[in-house]
């Protein structure tokens, strides 16, 4: 059983995507605004979108960068990120965006593993590349570190250049056409249910491709709109959903370098924000939020909440308290760059838990236990994917491509049911990923981490659904050695000093934020394989009664 979607076609142009975002004939005024730091008010236009790239890729190839090269960016959101992005874009180079809270050891595996030759990154991650260095196989020229920083705070200690400084005269675009349009133009970085971070091979045509089904089937936005966005541009969600599709449409958007209550609030009135991205934690600060009644958000018509699922309960009660704003919902992957299945404000009435309906371009089936097409309405199945938006797939790893792929097919490792009237919703997953505030968080990655601790013999991490939260936290269950206290007194030590421990390394979305719990055993199976869906059961269940304390927050 296939299916599609029930929108209209879509042309589908095979241009690079800098073609794509300025063609020759120019469909929107030039000179409207098109990114606002909506901290300082400072804004560049389209034109000078274009304009800067074109200098910036002049500058690049004067450093010997050349045409699918790899280009790292580390740092919040700024306009000086979107001007290194679209910089690199026009000189063809492949964007490898990193995310903010990585550790020098994860920024160094991601630098390592796309041959990254030139960095951008913020002032103050400054010091934790400089901790990443020893640990790069290739040396790393200071002229190829670039600060994300204005002449106006650029640090005292002028070592690094600024994104300014690599303006030439404004050179010609790379051009990307007919199979060229399958090269890769982004590498996001991927948390698989085992292993370190893989890079997915997004390309030209992944992304043009994505824009051209969204104009039919995602929120329509236009040049009198105006977009708040704090989601992450490292996240695949922020580099399509921030970055490029609101360009697309001729829509500016006001950026924040990420979520703050007072700050979000205030541009929203201050730009008559129309429409805007969120993660499900969010909705519960504005719910309980003393600081709404004291501003003007009329102008909210729609949020789209991705990255994790968004209850019902919570929809209807956001709404109730923002009565001219619909939460509509979206469903994808960084694999599938990223939307899959969307709905949009006109929709959501009566759809409250749903993530909308499949994209043009996309073919879709449901996959039961037994590897079985799914057939009836309402039933469970792992949902597989196909379609031009599908990653080319991961970067240097061909055996986690060919484990993700059936035949044409991407396996999404989620479960999902399907309405009489091909509407969407998530029920569970086939793989085990913890799902952090919209990050994914691998539990075989952290149980790797404890394993070198020595006071745990063995460990298992599975994520707990937080309510008061509304994101899963990773929480871990171990065995350890006998010299542990293991008394309610030194349990709670042994908590917090484990908590502690893993916060010193490991980037902040990978922090066990469930607590540690001392076991005298795992679930395993005969074989040995641990079976972490027990031990994920059995903990919701006891968080769900009340019956797990308060951990200690870091």
């Amino acid at each position: 059983m296939i299916y599609t979607s029930d929108y209209p076609d879509v042309y589908l142009p095979e241009v690079g995507i800098f073609e794509y975002h300025f063609p020759q004939n120019p469909k929107f005024d030039p000179d409207a605004k098109a990114f606002i730091d909506g901290i300082d008010g400072r804004s560049i236009t389209r034109r000078e979108v274009e304009h800067e790239a074109l200098c910036m890729a002049t500058g690049l190839r004067k450093l010997g960068l050349k045409r699918r090269d790899v280009a790292c960016m580390y740092g919040l959101n700024s306009l000086e990120w979107v001007r290194a992005a679209y910089g690199c874009m026009a000189a063809g180079l492949t964007v490898s965006p990193a995310n903010y809270a990585y550790s020098p050891k994860e920024l160094a595996h991601q630098i390592n593993d796309s041959g990254a030759q030139i960095i951008f990154l913020a002032p103050d991650l400054v010091s934790k590349f400089n901790e990443a260095r020893p640990l790069l196989k290739r040396a790393f020229p200071d002229s190829r570190v670039v600060l994300l920083a204005t002449p106006e705070n650029q640090p005292v200690v002028k070592r690094y250049r600024i994104v300014t400084d690599l303006y030439g005269a404004p050179g010609k675009p790379e051009r990307f056409s007919g199979e060229q349009v399958h090269e890769t133009t982004w590498l996001c970085y991927s948390s698989g249910t085992t292993g370190l971070p893989k890079g997915v091979m997004t390309t030209h045509h992944n992304f043009t491709s994505q824009m051209q089904a969204l104009k039919v089937s995602y929120q329509q936005l236009t040049p009198k709109d105006a977009m708040l966005a704090f989601v992450p541009l490292s996240h695949t969600y922020g580099s399509t959903m921030v970055l490029q599709q609101p360009f697309s449409m001729g829509c500016p958007v006001v950026l924040l370098p990420k979520f703050e209550e007072k700050a979000a609030l205030e541009c929203i009135e201050k730009y008559k924000i129309t429409h805007g991205l969120i993660v499900p934690p969010i909705v519960i600060v504005l719910l309980h939020s003393e600081l709404v009644p004291k501003y003007d958000l009329r102008s909210l018509k729609t949020l789209m909440c991705a990255a994790a699922p968004l209850g019902d309960d919570l929809t209807k009660e956001f709404e109730s308290r923002f009565p001219n704003c619909v939460v509509t919902q979206g469903y994808g992957l960084t694999e599938t760059t990223p939307i899959i299945t969307c709905l949009t404000g006109d929709e959501v009435e009566g759809k409250s838990g749903w993530v909308g309906r499949l994209l043009p371009t996309y073919e879709a089936r449901l996959i039961d236990v037994d590897g079985n097409d799914v057939n009836g309405i309402g039933e469970r199945g792992e949902l597989w994917v196909r379609g031009p938006s599908v990653m080319k797939g991961y970067h240097n790893n061909p055996e986690a491509t060919a484990k993700t792929f059936n035949d044409d097919w991407f396996m999404t490792g989620d479960v999902l049911v399907r309405s009489a009237d091909g509407w969407y919703k998530v029920v569970d997953r086939v793989k085990e990923l913890i799902k952090y505030k919209g990050f994914q968080v691998p539990p075989a990655e952290l149980e790797a981490l404890l394993y070198t601790h020595p006071q745990i013999k063995d460990a298992a991490v599975v994520g707990l659904y937080d309510k008061s939260q509304a994101t899963e936290l990773p929480t871990a269950y171990v065995i350890v050695t006998d010299e542990v206290d293991k008394s309610d007194s030194g349990r709670a030590a042994f908590n917090k000093d484990i908590q502690m421990w893993v916060a010193a390394r490991a980037a902040r979305h990978k922090r066990l934020g469930g607590g540690v719990y001392i076991v005298d055993e795992l679930p395993k199976s005969p074989s040995g394989k641990l079976l972490r869906r027990f031990l994920r059961d059995k903990g919701q269940a006891e968080r769900d009664a009340g019956n797990v304390q308060m951990q200690a927050k870091l």
